[in-house]
């Protein structure tokens, strides 16, 4: 009989890598508008089978982005700042899963020369050519500079396993090839959103983030991860912590019946 090999639970930490104010609908589709807030830019770091891995990566020059909306970092809020928190340096990270190539989700890959990039390839075909309204949105240098499309993996499939307990699920519709990151961790299988939610009310609602390239496919995947996943962590979640490492909020019941709540 072939022994079984246990799936690697990852502990996962919420680093701070800046902050945008938005008018609240670009969040949460037809509603909100006229209203500001403040929303932090989360990038997960990832620790476990003897890998260090950071999903997205953050602001890295908050002056560049200036012309989009109001953007900052304090200090502890750098990628450098950040990953020292944790005991880690840019050098250490083995693996960047970017969940689309918005800028604000990948403009610190630079910075880690020594990563292994995963993107799906719908993203990054999408990414040479968006529709008008999202053009500035890739503008980050995510592919000149130090980077170019050999450091790139990219995916064409749904469920694709970078690492035993950690695979990327497609979930398109804020961008045309965006995709979430599901890991295995001690309080069970974890959704790591990307931009695919960033309130709680754009799963219960369900409503979509704006600014989507399809409200069908948005709502789509947002019941796609609400029925797959336990817990969620939302890249732009305004109720998490700095340094969170458990505690990410438990999945909604679902219209139909997803499966916690």
């Amino acid at each position: 009989m072939t022994e079984r090999t246990a799936i690697p639970q990852y502990r996962v930490t919420a680093l701070n890598l800046g902050n945008l104010k938005l008018d609240k609908s670009v969040l949460t589709w037809q509603s909100g508008e006229g209203t500001l807030v403040d929303v932090p830019v989360w990038g997960a770091a990832v620790e476990g089978n003897g890998l260090k891995i950071l999903i997205d990566t953050g602001v890295s020059t908050p002056e560049r982005w200036h012309y989009m909306c109001p953007v900052w970092q304090e200090k502890d809020e750098t990628l450098e700042a950040a990953l020292a928190e944790l005991g880690w340096g840019p050098n250490d990270i083995d693996i960047v899963i970017n969940s689309h190539l918005h800028w604000d989700h990948c403009d610190n890959n630079w910075r880690l020369p020594n990563a292994r990039f995963y993107v799906s390839l719908a993203e990054w075909e999408y990414a040479k050519k968006p529709i008008a309204i999202q053009e500035k949105l890739y503008r980050a240098d995510f592919n000149r500079g130090p980077l170019s499309v050999m450091n790139y993996v990219l995916i064409d499939q749904d469920l694709f396993e970078i690492a035993p307990g950690i695979k990327t699920i497609e979930t398109p519709g804020h961008s045309a090839g965006h995709q979430s990151t599901l890991l295995n961790t001690a309080e069970g299988l974890l959704c790591v959103a990307g931009d695919a939610a960033c309130f709680m009310e754009n799963l219960t609602a369900p409503t979509p983030p704006g600014g989507m390239t399809s409200a069908t496919q948005a709502l789509e995947s947002i019941d796609k991860m609400c029925r797959t996943a336990d817990r969620i962590f939302m890249n732009h979640d305004p109720q998490l912590k700095k340094y969170q490492q458990s505690d990410f909020p438990l999945v909604p019941k679902l219209a139909g019946g997803a499966s916690n709540g």
